[in-house]
């Protein structure tokens, strides 16, 4: 039987963990997480941390500022 859970990050729904057999996959919902679609976890709490982290990293990437580019 195929069962699914909703993957939450700070209220955000982000994707969804689907099992099919030993392992669940992810089905992303967020853009921001689309490289994440379709890959492998051994449970929905370990994709939640990976989806986490990735968040995470997309919103302090989206704060640096741009490198200062310099006349040569």
């Amino acid at each position: 039987m195929i069962q699914s859970r909703p993957i939450e990050i700070e209220g955000r729904f982000v994707g969804v963990a689907v099992n099919a057999s030993a392992d669940w996959h992810f089905v992303a919902m967020d853009p921001v997480l689309e490289d994440l679609d379709g890959v492998h976890f051994p449970d929905p709490q370990e994709m939640a941390r990976v989806a986490r982290l990735v968040l995470a990293r997309a919103r302090g990437a989206r704060q640096l500022p741009l490198p200062f580019a310099s006349a040569a």
